[in-house]
């Protein structure tokens, strides 16, 4: 006997994905928007880079188009709902409920160690097949079997062995096992990201071949060759450096969408993008600095969304070498930051401060005896002398060398870190070498934006925290805190108050350890033509562009 939840399951939590830097392209302000949007269904959007593939499979690709491009395409078993913000002006995400989308509902076992989805019939793929469990387990076998994509690592320890983990009951039905009731948060929520997306398994195998067995490699040599999902959005065009065109897809599960066409056009400067949208050249602008979105709050054409956000302000010390090696000079660097400074000078209003990992909103969190931290000097001065440094101390700070806001960010540390004795140098190195020298040990403290693509409890813990790990950029391996964890995660649901207080004590000694600190959170960096509805801050950061739709 199985009880039935209809995608309000008490068990979940998700696999988050870490954002990347932006890569900017190169391409002149050119074209217009259409005059009326809401008539002809074309919309303009503007971004800095371009997609360069669409194999989510074949391997992560940074950039703001890769993953608005690739997540418009594609489709999951299941999503999360949109729900309305109180105080803010767009949706947001339900981080732990769940709703139908290729699937129609599913169950779970009164263990809580099987989940049986029971998928939509006369669904069709962008190439006109019908889904069906077929589908389903070989997109999961194709994502095990290319390395390049990371899935083995995204799903692990939950689904580590697709082929027991995953059985076909019919056509239209599947299930997956895991070994932990505490693991079914994971399972759905990632079931339900660009990682747990389905493929037409039809269309690849028939251009596959036994050197590429998966047609991965046969994919990625035509981002045209693409459309194989069951997303709500094609491709019908790509011109390298300049744009890509996408049409809605007829066979969408939830019908054809009101943006029946959009044309992404590549602006690499931030100024031009934002201006373009104030002057109808462009209906959408991606990516957009904070102090070109406070102007254009001024401006009634324009709107730009007020949600709060998952994306953090990030400052990491590698605790394996001295000074950051010593808690106390790290506590130290927690009041030695600009906090207000950083909100009103760098971000224009445009990010709130939030000094911990987890998302408040979660069910059973209490950060009730969390530290407080806040800009003071003196404070940070005397707890440098209580650590035997009463001159203080230096330290080289890296940043990315694309993230503006970041090495804004960096000299606002700089010259407040001052008045506590804190010499301050600043490198501005390129994003590959900055992420290979971290992990390496070669960078003693490191300044970032990035984000968890779901905020539940267990993996937002985990995420920047796993020994070995490639985001743990700390270098953080704390034996007390991974026990907490575990405990957790041993508690059953990942959302019971059981699992709330080992979540709960994990924040409190990840956040008094202070291996990393999190400044703030910035709102969403996008701006939209008055009159297009259906914004949603998503927790990837891609806009659902079937959400969309145009005011009367």
């Amino acid at each position: 006997m199985k009880t039935s939840t209809r995608f309000s399951a008490g068990l979940r939590w998700a696999i988050p994905l870490l954002a990347g830097a932006l890569v900017l392209g190169a391409c002149s302000d050119g074209g217009s928007a259409s005059t009326d949007s809401a008539s002809s269904g074309e919309i303009v959007v503007v971004t800095p880079d371009q997609a360069s593939n669409v194999v989510r499979d074949y391997g992560y690709t940074a950039g703001t188009d890769n993953q608005d491009v690739t997540n418009n395409i594609h489709a999951q078993l299941i999503r999360k709902p949109y729900v309305e913000e109180e105080g803010s002006d767009a949706q947001v995400q339900d981080f732990y409920n769940f709703e139908p989308y290729l699937a129609e509902s599913y169950d779970v076992s009164p263990d809580k160690l099987v989940y049986t989805f029971k998928l939509r019939q006369g669904v069709l793929s962008q190439q006109g097949n019908e889904l069906d469990a077929d589908d389903v387990l070989w997109s999961f076998e194709r994502k095990f079997a290319t390395p390049g994509g990371g899935m083995a690592g995204y799903y692990k320890p939950m689904l580590t062995d697709p082929a027991s983990q995953i059985q076909k009951i019919d056509d239209h039905t599947v299930s997956f096992t895991v070994a932990k009731a505490g693991y079914g948060l994971t399972l759905l929520a990632n079931l339900a990201e660009n990682i747990g997306s389905i493929y037409d398994s039809d269309y690849l195998i028939e251009n596959s071949t036994p050197e590429d067995p998966y047609a991965v490699q046969w994919g990625a040599e035509d981002m045209m060759r693409g459309n194989f999902g069951y997303g709500a959005y094609m491709l019908e065009s790509v011109t390298p450096g300049q744009e890509i065109v996408m049409k809605a897809n007829p066979n969408f599960v939830f019908g054809e969408p009101a943006v029946k066409r959009m044309i992404r056009r590549v602006v690499a400067d931030p100024a031009t993008r934002a201006n373009m949208v104030t002057r109808g050249d462009a209906d959408i602008a991606l990516a957009l600095r904070s102090s070109d979105q406070a102007t254009l709050e001024q401006n009634d054409a324009v709107t730009v969304p007020t949600t709060t956000s998952n994306q953090y302000l990030l400052y990491s010390m590698n605790t394996t070498t001295a000074p950051f090696d010593d808690v106390r000079v790290r506590q130290a660097m927690a009041y030695a930051i600009p906090y207000d400074k950083i909100m009103s000078d760098v971000f224009s209003e445009r990010a709130y401060k939030y000094n911990h990992v987890l998302d408040d909103k979660a069910p059973n969190w209490d950060g009730s005896d969390l530290p407080q931290f806040e800009g003071d000097p003196e404070r940070a001065r005397q707890m440098l002398a209580d650590a035997g440094m009463p001159d203080g101390f230096a330290f080289t700070l890296s940043v990315n060398n694309q993230l503006p806001a970041a090495q804004d960010t960096a000299i606002q540390i700089q010259s407040y870190a001052a008045e506590a004795g804190i010499d301050v140098t600043i490198a501005e190195v390129p994003a590959a070498q900055l992420n290979a020298d971290t992990l390496a040990g070669k960078v003693q403290a490191n300044l970032s934006i990035g984000a968890s693509v779901t905020m539940t409890p267990p993996y937002s813990l985990q995420l920047l925290t796993q020994p070995g790990g490639g985001s743990n950029i700390a270098l953080w391996n704390d034996p007390e805190f991974l026990a907490l964890v575990d405990q957790g995660l041993d508690a059953g649901d990942a959302l019971s108050p059981e699992a709330g207080e080992f979540w709960n004590a994990a924040e409190l000694r990840m956040t008094e350890q202070a291996p990393y600190i999190f400044i703030a959170r910035v709102r969403p960096s996008v701006a939209l033509k008055a009159g297009i509805d259906g914004f949603v801050q998503r927790t990837d950061f891609r806009i659902d562009y079937s959400n969309l739709t145009f005011a009367q």
